[in-house]
């Protein structure tokens, strides 16, 4: 199997801190030059940042930032939804940094329409066979999601027949919530929708809350997709509840 060096190299630095560059050849096993072009290409990326001979986490809240943490666990996650997309389908993707990964999964496919509120998920399908609908309203430049009473109201408009959400925590008390009001209420009208709604989220997000819960009860959600670090009481909880949970 092919080595994936910058998911070696991005989990290395985002979940041990600030590396040399010396360091990193050594723990990595390769040469200080393909280290630097693995470095030159996440920093690129929005993942990692040179300074003074280290690399270090680029500290932000977009979305190729967190797209490097626990890039492995989102990329499986990505890659099982990508397995429920069809030709012919017409799916919204909402935002966030698994959904992102899932959008890149999708750019070669061909009769698929793709509803986003999010332009950075948008822009990944340039230069591809992927009719693409962006909704507008108020613009949030982090995350680059349309959010506000326009995104909400287009949604009224349009027919989708899968949707693929990202969330920011999920407890038993609360359910899935987000770290943003706004980004929560064009949640809510998707989830509102009728579609099949899968969420993707890592293990990280479990026994996490946030400020805005996404929907008042479980029915809206038909399936979750997960990995193996999952909580055995969360994941117990949630097919209580009706919700398929998918772990890769």
């Amino acid at each position: 199997m092919k080595r994936n060096l910058e998911a070696e190299v991005s989990q290395l630095v985002l979940t041990g801190g600030p590396k040399k560059v010396t360091d990193l050849a050594l723990e990595v096993g390769v040469s200080g030059v393909t280290i630097r072009k693995v470095l030159s290409s996440l920093e690129g990326k929005g993942v990692l940042r040179r300074f003074h001979g280290e690399a270090r986490a680029f500290d932000s809240d977009e979305i190729p930032f967190r797209m490097g943490d626990r890039f492995q666990q989102k990329t499986a996650i990505a890659k099982a939804a990508a397995a429920l997309v069809e030709a012919g389908d017409t799916i919204l993707l909402e935002a966030g940094s698994t959904v992102s990964i899932l959008a890149e999964l999708l750019k070669d496919m061909h009769n698929l329409t793709v509803i986003t509120p999010n332009l950075y998920v948008a822009r990944l399908f340039r230069r591809t066979k992927v009719s693409v609908i962006v909704l507008g309203g108020l613009y949030q430049e982090a995350s680059e999601s349309f959010v506000g009473s326009i995104a909400k109201n287009a949604l009224a408009e349009l027919a989708f027949s899968k949707a693929f959400l990202g969330v920011t925590g999920f407890t038993r008390l609360t359910g899935f919530t987000l770290n943003d009001a706004l980004r929560a209420e064009v949640t809510q009208t998707i989830l509102a929708r009728g579609a099949k709604n899968f969420i993707l989220a890592d293990s990280s997000k479990f026994g996490v809350t946030h400020l805005a819960p996404i929907c008042p009860g479980p029915g809206l959600i038909q399936t979750v997709i997960t990995d193996g670090g999952l909580p055995d009481e969360d994941g117990a909880f949630l097919e209580a509840s009706g919700i398929t949970v998918l772990k890769v």
